[in-house]
């Protein structure tokens, strides 16, 4: 496809997606004037009766060193760099604040079916060299990255020090204490009763680690709440009409059912082809297409793990930054800078569009300049959007759905 033409392909699908009202087109759920589409964002894997039994970690009025927002991985990763570098030494020193009610952020929320992240574990999963775990898959499963957050939380014991089932509403600076006033809400479930628990707490200080895979959204498709079929959101997969579980996806329950999945991306890609397996009828709602690379999955072989992977102190760090310099169009040695990860994302020098480059210095911000800027951008990403296009026409044979793929 000529450059031109890739040009204006985008550019349709860019306004097919954007539309004239923006963010508005979606709804955020938790937000929604309807019970029933607010009920999509319960939480419904929390073990309420557990967690009403313990002491809460926070009290009212309580003052602490640090507060952390969010135990997905970002504040688990924080509150263990904290107690490695021996700033919590008290027993108030340290306290994270999470909606979910345990731990792993996104992780937590998403159980699909499929689920997996499509970054490399060994370089994704935080803190392996301290834990010693080795990931069971190049590429890790839904229930293997919660259960690595549960992890980190059972080792540096931060169950005791996390209250769950929160959500933080005010934060404010006070200069004269020099600290954070935090008012914090805590949603207690009594089977289907909701108790409401407001507290004042201050900080001297307030780590903000919340991701944005916390607040599902739906498109604003008119009466979408008067649906009567099953209707639920992929962040709050519902096991009980489809059978199955998050470890054992035999979903049983859509044998005989006509299901419909609105969207291509990400999540999608992954949830298809699990559906398609036992639903008699599936329908993809698409409005644009998304571009799918094979990752390469295999098993982890521990004799390479040992020998070339986990095989000196600070390896997850370097490899880490080894996998950061090739999507980003970094710099490098071709001959002794070592493609350590060596899978699809170190293959797109493209991506450096979207998370920045040293190769791009800087960009003037002058009409020719930034349209030359983009023009390489697309050169650069050319290969690889013409392969994908060529794979969906290997294998899709009827050429009008072909056409509609790419």
């Amino acid at each position: 496809m000529s450059l031109n033409l890739l040009q204006q392909k985008y550019a349709e699908e860019a306004a097919k997606r954007y539309r004239p009202e923006g963010l508005a087109q979606f709804l955020t759920l938790q937000e929604s004037s309807s019970d029933k589409l607010r009920a999509l964002t319960d939480d419904i894997w929390a073990d309420h009766n557990a967690l009403n039994a313990i002491e809460p970690p926070l009290m009212d009025d309580a003052t602490y060193k640090f507060l952390i927002l969010g135990a997905g991985y970002g504040g688990l990763l924080q509150a263990v760099r904290l107690i490695q570098a021996g700033l919590v030494e008290g027993d108030n020193d340290l306290r994270l604040v999470e909606s979910a009610g345990g731990f792993g952020g996104s992780w937590y929320w998403n159980r699909y079916p499929g689920l997996h992240c499509d970054v490399e574990s060994y370089s994704y999963m935080p803190l392996l060299e301290e834990t010693g775990y080795m990931p069971k898959k190049r590429y890790a499963s839904g229930p293997e990255l919660r259960e690595h957050a549960e992890r980190i939380g059972h080792m540096w014991k931060l169950n005791d020090k996390t209250f769950f089932r929160s959500e933080v509403k005010t934060a404010r600076w006070i200069a004269t204490t020099k600290t954070w006033a935090i008012d914090i809400e805590e949603r207690r479930r009594f089977d289907n009763d909701i108790e409401l628990r407001h507290i004042k707490v201050y900080a001297h200080y307030f780590i903000i680690t919340g991701g944005i895979h916390t607040r599902p959204q739906a498109p604003r498709i008119p009466g979408l709440d008067l649906y009567t079929g099953s209707l639920f959101h992929t962040a709050r997969w519902n096991y009980d009409v489809t059978g199955g579980s998050p470890t054992r996806p035999c979903l049983t329950g859509l044998q005989g059912k006509r299901v419909g999945i609105i969207g291509t991306n990400a999540t999608a890609v992954q949830v298809v082809p699990e559906v398609a397996k036992w639903a008699s009828a599936l329908y993809v709602f698409q409005r644009t297409p998304s571009a799918i690379h094979e990752l390469g999955q295999t098993e982890t072989n521990q004799e390479e793990w040992a020998t070339r992977i986990a095989n000196y102190q600070g390896w997850q760090r370097r490899r880490m930054i080894n996998l950061n310099r090739f999507p980003s169009n970094g710099p490098y040695n071709s001959t002794s800078d070592e493609n350590l990860v060596n899978d699809s994302w170190t293959k797109m020098p493209a991506f450096s569009a979207l998370i920045g480059s040293p190769a791009w210095g800087i960009i003037e911000p002058t009409e020719k300049c930034i349209e030359d800027h983009v023009k390489n951008l697309y050169m650069l990403d050319q290969p690889r959007s013409d392969a994908a296009r060529a794979y969906v026409d290997k294998i899709v044979h009827d050429g009008s759905t072909a056409e509609k793929l790419k």
